[in-house]
């Protein structure tokens, strides 16, 4: 009989993806459980989504003046998590403002680069590192409101796909 050595540390990142892949499947059965519970599960993405938001208007010069992660209905099947109002959104504010939640894979990335050096790398910790990624990420996507907002401003849009293509080109090209 052959016997195969497991590395416990790829037995942990292989507990981490079935992890991520229960959560998934949870975060869709949420949604049909009832407001309450969806809400109670979405918040600490919202969180982290509407912070982003804040931070980015606040850095390019949006004037952010209104900041919720309190839930309202808008409708009658239909919930705003949350929300942050900038009193500018000009071309310069608009489209990094509204696409802001992007950085969190940004963050989630580091975050998996760094864990094992800031904890240990036991299962736990590698289970909760999955987590905090899972989430990160999920927490990244913009919504239909901010997509509006992102377009909102063609000369922003015309700013930052000149500064895009002029990189791609300088760097790829």
């Amino acid at each position: 009989m052959m016997q195969v050595a497991v590395d416990p540390v790829r037995w942990h990142h292989f507990a981490g993806v079935l992890l991520v892949i229960a959560l998934a499947v949870l975060q869709g059965r949420v949604g049909r459980s009832g407001a309450f519970w969806q809400i109670c599960w979405a918040l600490p993405g919202t969180l982290l989504h509407e912070l982003s938001h804040l931070l980015v208007a606040a850095v390019t010069g949006g004037r952010p003046v209104g900041f919720t992660i309190i839930p309202r209905r808008d409708g009658p099947r239909r919930w705003v998590l949350g929300s942050v109002t900038i009193s500018n959104p000009g071309p310069v504010s608009a489209l990094p403002s509204a696409l802001a939640p992007l950085l969190l894979n940004v963050v989630a990335y580091y975050l998996y680069l760094g864990w094992s050096t800031w904890f240990p790398t036991d299962l736990p910790h590698t289970l909760l590192m999955y987590v905090a990624i899972y989430v990160f990420s999920y927490s990244s996507i913009p919504s239909g409101q901010d997509l509006k907002v992102a377009v909102s401003s063609p000369a922003g849009v015309l700013l930052y796909g000149g500064a895009v293509g002029v990189c791609w080109w300088r760097w790829v090209g």
